[in-house]
């Protein structure tokens, strides 16, 4: 007896499945470990690994396992890769009583056998799953000839079944042929649908239940459903109104919870899920929803979702065709009745100029009567005057051409020879030889004629009258806008008249008041020194005075500086925005971060002054208004403006607050900053929510030259030359 090959050699291949063999504790099996194995075992196992079929084995009297990588896919996370090496009574607990007999008659007696497409379901994905097989049993014999093992061969069916099923189901949705010149006017559409669900029946499995739903105007129709939907079909337990107004399909996992406990044949296990399908036929007003009832044994995968999709498309299809039979017979219908008692004339006939059918109009435009049409007495191009032959020939070649021609002017000759004005139109309806026919329709003129001739001449006066309006409101207009122009002119200097105003009275407070408190400290002082020695009261009083008259030479000092610092035209605008800063902070203790540019450098002195009001007035509103614990100021310089924000952390400015301030019925303090900016040409926007209140102000360059060009001269009003 030859020695047997180490366990790492026996085994060969380098798949998945061949490094699991090798890998796996086989002692602690009925086949003990790999080099105890026959040969013939080793030989089969090795043939099954080298192969790309998936392929099966079972081996010995527990029909120990053994699989490839081929077959590997087919069993998922559930049995892979516990299955190897395991007893196969217990691995295949769902499907003994299908392949156990088979089993039996291979290791017993020798027998294959052969499936084709056989349902075996198994437990995949955490649920048993209907899977189907196409696959063979064969014995693995020894070398007396008595079977050891049984070997599968397979290949999963399951979606090549699936599809041949739905597919049956698919062509099975017609409907019951009708006869066109049998159709009635008035079919109802409920049984038609009834009837097209009602072959969802017949295949149970993918379509447990079923039911079709019409949304019109905000009512929901139930339409039809199958046989197995029951009570699931009431409206009331599917979201539908809002599936038929966002337009998409939905999957309803908690069907039990919502309904209980719902099954539907074949299978044992109560449906889970759902999925409701919306579909809007097209030119039609109304939504179709489908509700469909999931398989508990199959996945809900793209396939799954696409046959459903494809049923909802085939019934909305079937549908829209059977509404539009309907619609047809009844346009015949309405056609014959309109024509009839339609006002226009409508005649049908060759080009040629033969007519087979005139509408009673056309006949009492013109003054026949039915017999001339009938003898032919009638024809429309015997009705024509000589002039008009081109156009007419012009119209036959369009029809030929293009099966329509324009609308077009002409003339016909009434019975009576009265020359009727008409306009006329046609288009080819039928092609029944070498010309088609052609169905034209026309009106009467004459009234229009005279109406038109009516409108010329009012149309004259009108022109006339518009001409005069037009002239008084361009006069308006240009007066209007002068008087903008002026108000403009007269804001700007109200506010530097404003500013000079507080120029000269911060200049009067801080010479005047403040020498004169000046004085009267050193009186007080004075009166103090004195009285230490006369009355102790009267030297309290003093100094008290003398203190209070301290606090109001401050406070009048600060208030000058307020009207008009005088930093402002000293040092420029950072030195005096970074002055008030510090006293608003102190006076208000409210901290305001100020960032300036380092190279700012002096401006003009408008500007500057713009700036200053804008920034003074802003912190003013921050601290009566906003309640905010901090305030910042952000200005930029660029060559082509200057911009800055005024921001705090506040309550914000109320909804109906910023309604006011983009009307007239703004804050003067605002108002003032608008005209302010609106001067040079800038913007302010204000942007306020609950986070607090941002004050954006931009002024463009070339604006800000203009602007202090015209205010070299305070005292012109300057108007636009072209107003």
């Amino acid at each position: 007896m030859t020695q047997s090959a180490p366990s790492f050699q026996r085994i060969i291949g380098d798949g998945e499945m061949a490094e699991l063999t090798r890998k796996f504790d086989w002692s602690s099996t009925a086949l003990g470990p790999i080099d105890g194995w026959p040969d013939i075992l080793v030989t089969t196992v090795n043939m099954m690994l080298s192969s790309r079929h998936p392929m099966f084995l079972w081996w010995g009297p527990n029909l120990i396992q053994f699989y490839n990588d081929g077959y590997r896919p087919s069993i998922r996370a559930d049995k892979h890769p516990s299955a190897l090496g395991q007893d196969g009574a217990k691995c295949w607990p769902e499907i003994w009583s299908i392949i156990g007999p088979q089993i039996d008659a291979v290791m017993k007696r020798g027998e294959s056998t052969w499936n084709l497409n056989q349902l075996v379901p198994i437990n995949r994905n955490g649920k048993l799953e209907e899977v189907y097989w196409t696959y063979s049993y064969s014995p693995i014999r020894n070398n007396l000839g008595v079977p050891q093992g049984t070997l599968v061969v397979c290949s999963e069916t399951t979606e090549q079944v699936l599809s041949e099923r739905r597919l049956r189901t698919l062509l099975d949705i017609t409907p019951d042929p009708v006869p066109p010149d049998q159709l009635p006017l008035s079919r109802p559409v409920l049984p038609f649908a009834q009837a097209l669900m009602s072959a969802l029946d017949v295949d149970p499995a993918d379509v447990p239940f079923a039911a079709l739903y019409l949304v019109m105007q905000g009512e929901i129709v139930q339409a039809g459903s199958t046989a197995s939907a029951g009570t699931v079909a009431d409206p009331g337990h599917w979201p539908l109104s809002w599936v038929a107004h966002s337009q998409r399909p939905l999957l309803v996992e908690d069907l039990q919870q919502r309904i209980g406990d719902v099954f539907c044949p074949p299978w044992p296990e109560p449906l889970s899920r759902a999925y409701l399908l919306p579909l809007r036929m097209p030119g039609a007003s109304s939504v179709v929803i489908l509700v469909f009832g999931i398989s508990p044994r199959l996945p809900f995968d793209d396939a799954y979702q696409t046959f459903f999709k494809l049923i909802g498309n085939r019934i909305t299809g079937l549908l829209q065709n059977e509404i539009q039979q309907q619609e047809l017979s009844q346009a015949a219908k309405r056609f014959s009745t309109l024509v009839e008692a339609n006002p226009f004339g409508m005649i049908i006939g060759a080009l040629d100029g033969s007519l087979s059918y005139v509408n009673p109009a056309f006949l009492k435009i013109l003054g026949y009567n039915e017999t001339d049409v009938r003898t032919g007495k009638v024809r429309w191009d015997s009705l024509t005057p000589p002039e008009y032959e081109d156009a007419d020939a012009r119209a036959v070649h369009q029809l030929r051409t293009t099966g329509r021609c324009d609308v077009y002017e002409k003339v016909y000759m009434a019975k009576n020879g009265r020359r009727i004005p008409i306009l006329i139109a046609a288009a080819t309806i039928e092609h029944s030889g070498r010309d088609p026919e052609v169905a034209a329709f026309l009106t009467d003129l004459t009234a229009l004629k005279s109406a038109q001739e009516a409108l010329l001449s009012a149309n004259d006066d009108l022109e006339r009258k518009i001409v005069e309006r037009t002239s008084a409101l361009e006069a308006e207009i240009l007066e209007r806008t002068r008087a903008e122009v002026s108000l403009q002119e007269l804001t700007a200097r109200l506010l530097r008249t404003q500013d000079d105003e507080r120029r000269h009275m911060a200049r009067e407070l801080h010479d005047n008041a403040g020498q004169t408190l000046a004085v009267l400290s050193m009186n007080l002082s004075a009166l103090h020194r004195h009285a230490n020695h006369l009355d102790a009261r009267v030297s309290r009083l003093a100094a008290e005075s003398r203190e209070l008259a301290d606090d109001l030479s401050r406070e009048i000092r600060t208030m000058s500086y307020l009207l008009h610092p005088p930093l402002l035209d000293e040092s420029g605008l950072a030195s005096a925005l970074q002055w008030y800063v510090d006293g608003f902070s102190q006076r208000s203790k409210i901290p305001v971060e100020l960032d300036l540019p380092q190279d700012l450098g002096r401006l003009p002195r408008e500007l500057e002054l713009v700036v200053f009001r804008v920034v003074q007035e802003g912190l003013t509103n921050i601290h009566r208004h906003s309640g905010s614990p901090s305030a910042r100021i952000h200005l930029t310089r660029s060559d082509t403006g200057i911009q800055f924000e005024i921001s705090d952390r506040g309550k914000g400015i109320h909804p109906e607050k910023q309604l006011q301030m983009t009307t007239a019925k703004a804050g003067v303090g605002i108002r003032g900053m608008e005209e302010r900016v609106r001067q040079f040409r800038g913007t302010l926007q204000i942007h306020s929510d609950s986070n607090g209140t941002k004050v954006l102000v931009v002024l463009p360059m070339d604006a800000l030259q203009a602007n202090i060009k015209k205010l070299a001269d305070p005292n012109k009003i300057h108007l636009n030359k072209n107003s």
